[in-house]
């Protein structure tokens, strides 16, 4: 299991427990299961856009091809 240690600002980590309290209850561990969480669709936003990006630039070298 990895660990990242991770500094924010005062106002986002309350923020971020609040929401993780109201979400998933006030429970040891729903913190890392709410971060895990984050994570997951940060990357999976991320390859999404790195699959259109791929998308555009094989649309544009075989318009160019044509051409």
């Amino acid at each position: 299991m990895g660990r990242i240690d991770v500094v924010l600002t005062d106002e986002l980590e309350r923020k971020f427990r609040e929401e993780v309290v109201k979400r998933l209850g006030f429970k040891k561990g729903n913190i890392s299961i709410a971060i895990e969480e984050a994570i997951k669709d940060w990357l999976n936003k991320k390859s999404g856009k790195m699959v259109i990006a791929g998308k555009k630039a094989w649309l544009t070298r075989r318009e160019n091809a044509e051409s």
